[in-house]
């Protein structure tokens, strides 16, 4: 009998011939397919408010991002969705109401895939929900002056992450774009300690400067700038100031980059993105740095050589080029976010 000596078992028929196995290639093509996958963690994206296209889904659409682009190259895959929309365009005669209907239509498009996406509501069921092979997903208010009366059941209702408010000043604290100067409110002081006390992590991002002061005085827990770029870097107000990013890193927080270009410079390039990333890293920010890219909230406006969640490969083969490590890229686009919300989110 002839012996077939190779890398791989195969089998030998009563000819004494090699026969190949048949699931060989398809085997190696899957192994490559896999080897090529990343882990991908972004921090921030408006997807499940931006899915109006009739026909449109979380799993195909025609936004930033959906489940089959991410399929294409992600091995695990955990996302952070913001519930939003811009408070003067609530319904004036029932904004209760009409939060509740953005809300509900969000919770709608996630159980529509419930089958490849798992709603997570602390770091144990994102690792489970990675064990079952399923994306993991976690909703955070952006502004919660829209909520209305139901903020009183923000954890109940499956929130983890909060911001004080977005771009206008309200009841809460002040917008950044608004006015850097005016910080919270004697209300919004206090709903920092309600949110706090019920382990709702505080994002930073939209906080005007003062406000970011006001919150870094009442609460000495880790924080998020879920999508802030750096003001040194580009002076746009809605990006986080170097001392304030300083505090974040010595608590161990997570600051997420955000794709928009006018945070970004002037006509950016991935480039210009990376001067934000390299600030950030000759801070300390090592165990801090992560991606907010912001999809769906950018308006198409992104640094050349991004289009969309299916631009994400390209980016970290450029981060790639620049120098970073394959282990520091590797904590860029997942493990540092990944490391926060399984120390903060329980």
């Amino acid at each position: 009998m002839i012996l077939c000596i190779a890398k791989r078992i195969t089998e030998v028929n009563s000819n004494n011939y090699c026969v190949p196995d048949r699931d060989y290639k398809q085997t190696k093509d899957k192994r490559k397919e896999q080897a090529d996958k990343m882990n991908y963690f972004d921090c921030h994206v408006d997807t499940l408010t931006e899915i109006v296209k009739p026909g449109d889904t979380l799993e195909e659409n025609s936004c930033d991002l959906d489940l089959k682009r991410i399929g294409d190259f992600v091995e695990n895959y955990t996302q952070i969705f913001a519930i939003w929309k811009d408070a003067v365009k609530l319904d004036k005669e029932n904004p209760d109401k009409d939060f509740l209907r953005i809300y509900n239509l969000a919770m709608a498009y996630l159980a529509e895939e419930n089958r490849k996406i798992a709603l997570c509501l602390s770091g144990e069921e994102m690792e489970k929900a990675c064990r079952q092979r399923k994306a993991a997903a976690f909703l955070s208010i952006e502004d919660i002056s829209i909520m209305g009366k139901y903020v009183e059941k923000i954890r109940e209702m499956g929130f983890r992450f909060a911001m004080l408010t977005w771009n206008y000043e309200n009841e809460y604290a002040c917008g950044a774009t608004a006015d850097q100067t005016k910080g919270l409110t004697s209300r919004g002081k206090k709903m920092v300690k309600t949110l706090t006390d019920q382990e709702i992590v505080m994002d930073i991002s939209h906080l005007s400067d003062q406000g970011v002061e006001d919150l870094f005085q009442l609460t000495d827990r880790s924080v998020m700038a879920s999508h802030s770029d750096i003001r040194e870097v580009w002076n746009a107000p809605r990006n986080l100031q170097k001392e304030h990013l300083k505090e974040l890193i010595r608590r161990k927080g997570i600051i997420g980059m955000n794709f928009f270009a006018p945070f970004v410079g002037e006509k950016p390039q991935i480039s210009d993105l990376m001067k934000h990333m390299d600030t950030v890293l000759e801070m300390g920010g090592e165990d801090c740095l992560a991606i907010g890219s912001d999809f769906d909230g950018c308006d198409g406006l992104f640094p050349a050589g991004i289009e969309g969640v299916q631009s994400i490969p390209f980016l970290r083969e450029e981060l790639l080029k620049h120098g970073f490590t394959e282990e520091l890229t590797e904590k860029i686009f997942y493990g540092n976010a990944h490391r926060f919300v399984m120390e903060n989110v329980k």
